[in-house]
């Protein structure tokens, strides 16, 4: 069975569509007015109440032309997957707005530099760029308006379209989150040179810094033909497709033409690199060892660093680690002397991995990867820096010194200069959370999950693991609320991830539950449980998930069906071997039927929960004397239901007389009631 949703504080009804209309036609005014933490307020309330609702493109337009003009526009971007269905919509009016929104939206995506990002949501528009989607939303948009006109004899919805369409920012940045941040702008400033946006390109390509490089690299419109080798082997490493290896081989021509030797060289070690993961392993290897060896020969030091670097890509990717370890140790060294905090960390990094992957001794990586943080803080590159962090982290857990990653956390967070690298502030903060989280101090796990989530977000590096974490830490410490906010996202992005994704699921239910939301936290719990029954998991997770939605059902007043839950969990804990649980299982089954009027199924199902709990035989003795109280006190409810007053009565006095002596006195002060009522009765 399913219980219809409750949405938010609502309860499913007109008048409630309503209201959420109302209030998203509210976002953007808000937003203009500075009224910034209402505005983020009603979002997160709208969206939440949307949740489960038949889809209305009305109110979701409204909700992504909120994002647009907020700066929010990458959490606008996971609405645009609702497109998927749009064109079928009965409402020709939900879907102008909706078809304008999102060409506003991909309108602002192209403008801040993410035009050549591809969408990916699963739908008709798959595969285009979001440059590309804005043109066909922008033409979506005209052709409903233009019917419309048509059918009222008026230019106002064509109009409407063009200036919703145009519409420029209400305010710089409305954060939805706390300690949410502005997105990091990626284009680069205005009126640079090509040969500038390729210099700037090429330092974005060594700081791991990709999207920037990206953007730099689509502001290049035509360019001389000294630079333009330079330029195509950019754009062959950053736009990869079938032709990746014709584009590098025509940049190296071009660097050959020009005299360019280092350029080229330099080429022909990533071409090797190229070759070798391109299935022609021999001849890669052979361009990137001859292309590195004259570099280690020649007088440019970082190029010979760099020359370094890919051969020991090449080589560990061959299985020969030891060459590869040599050809970094020789680079590290040449680019301390050369005094390039940049490229001695990139070295060291890439060794520091390596061992990692290979099992090696973790205090030799742990010195690798420090060495590596520390020059990548000296030269604030952020990025870098987050990887040899994740180094020191599986360094210190394959030593199993947890407790000495906290030491190193904490001595990082204190002595991170001002203005140092903030994604590795953030990403420090994220560790200090887990192990927040790992001894049970969620509350103060909250602040750092959520200031490592807005960080990571702000750069567009926010994952699965940021969103998990702060769920499991908000949870943890009872903010309720604030979990229906981020955990349906983390849901989402925890889709090839069953084991947190289950967990995640399962706080979300825990959290209706915790509100009295029954009818959701069932909902939610049912979900679970199908869905670790189709992937076979009816083990520990799926019996105590069955539980938790029966007692939902019960407290819904559906004593039936919340009986067949408790059957079902008590299958599975026997097929496990767990008798106990099963036992328990039945007894609380049978109040169920008892709960739902059934008096014969209740009967029924205390012959089952006796067979049950007598053949439990391996609990200890206050375990197994625990549950056949609760089965007599259980027995106690039925008989009297039944009329048989006289076997209610001896079953509910041995119950009491049970929990007394082995002093679980509450359970006794209840079966004393239900004793004296049961004698109160037969007295009249």
């Amino acid at each position: 069975m399913e219980v219809e949703s409750r949405r938010a504080d609502a309860g499913g009804s007109d008048g409630d569509g309503a209201e959420i209309t109302r209030l998203c036609r509210t976002l953007v005014p808000l937003a203009a007015a500075g009224k910034h933490a209402e505005a983020a307020s009603t979002y997160r309330w709208v969206t939440r109440a949307s949740m489960g609702a038949p889809r209305q493109y009305g109110d979701h337009a409204l909700r992504l032309e909120f994002c647009a003009l907020t700066g929010n526009e990458h959490t606008g971007f996971d609405l645009l997957s609702l497109l998927d269905g749009v064109g079928d919509h009965s409402d020709a009016v939900g879907r102008l707005e909706f078809f304008a929104s999102a060409a506003l939206l991909t309108r602002r995506l192209t403008e801040t530099g993410y035009g050549e990002t591809r969408f990916v949501l699963n739908g008709p528009y798959d595969g285009l760029s979001l440059r590309l989607l804005h043109r066909r939303m922008r033409a979506a948009a005209f052709v409903e308006a233009e019917e419309l006109d048509e059918r009222d004899q008026t230019a106002y919805f064509t109009a409407h379209a063009e200036r919703k369409m145009a519409a420029k920012p209400v305010t710089e940045f409305v954060p939805l989150l706390p300690a949410a941040l502005p997105r990091v702008p990626i284009l680069p400033p205005p009126d640079l040179s090509a040969e500038e946006l390729v210099v700037r390109a090429e330092i974005h390509n060594h700081r791991s810094e990709p999207e920037e490089a990206r953007a730099c690299l689509a502001a290049i419109g035509t360019v001389e033909d000294e630079i333009a080798p330079r330029l195509a082997e950019l754009r062959a490493i950053f736009f990869q497709g079938d032709d990746t290896e014709e584009r590098l081989r025509r940049a190296a021509a071009g660097f050959r033409r020009h005299g360019d030797e280092i350029r080229f060289l330099l080429n022909q070690c990533w071409l090797g690199l190229w070759l070798v993961f391109d299935d022609q392993a021999e001849t890669g290897v052979a361009l990137t060892t001859v292309a590195a060896a004259r570099l280690r020969a020649g007088t440019d030091d970082r190029a010979a660093c760099w020359g370094e670097y890919w051969l020991a890509h090449v080589l560990s990717g061959q299985g020969r680690t030891p060459e590869a370890y040599e050809a970094l140790r020789r680079g590290a060294e040449r680019a301390r002397e050369a005094g390039d905090p940049l490229l001695h960390g990139t070295l060291l990094c890439l060794e520091a991995s390596l061992r990692n992957g290979d099992g090696e001794d973790p205090a030799t990586t742990l010195e690798l990867a420090q060495a590596a943080t520390d020059a990548f803080i000296v030269g604030n590159v952020g990025e870098k820096a987050v990887e040899a962090v994740e180094q020191v982290r599986i360094a210190y857990e394959r030593a199993g010194s947890l407790d000495e990653l906290d030491v190193f956390v904490e001595h990082l967070l204190v002595t991170l200069p001002v203005g140092g690298p903030e994604r590795l502030r953030g990403h420090l903060r994220q560790l200090r959370a887990l192990s927040l989280i790992g001894t049970g101090r969620f509350a103060e796990a909250v602040d750092d999950a959520y200031a490592s989530l807005g960080v990571a977000a702000s750069k567009g590096k926010d994952n699965a693991e940021h969103w998990y974490v702060l769920v499991t830490a908000l949870h943890g410490a009872g903010r309720y609320d604030e979990v229906l906010d981020v955990a349906p996202h983390a849901i989402d992005l925890l889709t090839g991830l069953p084991d947190w994704g289950h967990r995640c699921r399962w706080m979300y239910a825990d959290t209706y539950r915790a509100l009295g939301e029954s009818s959701r936290a069932f909902n939610e719990y049912a979900v679970l449980a199908e869905i670790l029954e189709e992937s076979g998991d009816t083990g520990h997770s799926y019996i105590s998930v069955s539980m938790a939605a029966a007692e939902q059902l019960d407290l819904l007043g559906y004593g039936a069906n919340a009986a067949d839950f408790y059957a079902r969990a008590a299958d599975a804990a026997l097929a496990i071997g767990g008798g106990y649980v099963a036992a328990t299982c039945r007894n609380a089954a049978t109040l169920s039927r008892l709960r739902s009027g059934d008096l014969d199924a209740a009967l029924t199902a205390l012959d089952a929960a006796e067979t049950a709990v007598h053949a439990v035989e391996t609990e200890t003795a206050p375990a197994r004397d625990h549950l056949i109280a609760q089965l007599d006190h259980v027995a106690a409810h039925v008989l009297s239901a039944a009329g048989r007053i006289r076997e209610a009565a001896r079953r509910a006095l041995r119950a009491a007389e049970t929990f007394h002596r082995i002093g679980e006195a509450e359970s006794a002060r209840d079966v004393d009631l239900l004793l004296e009522q049961i004698l109160l009765g037969e007295q009249k």
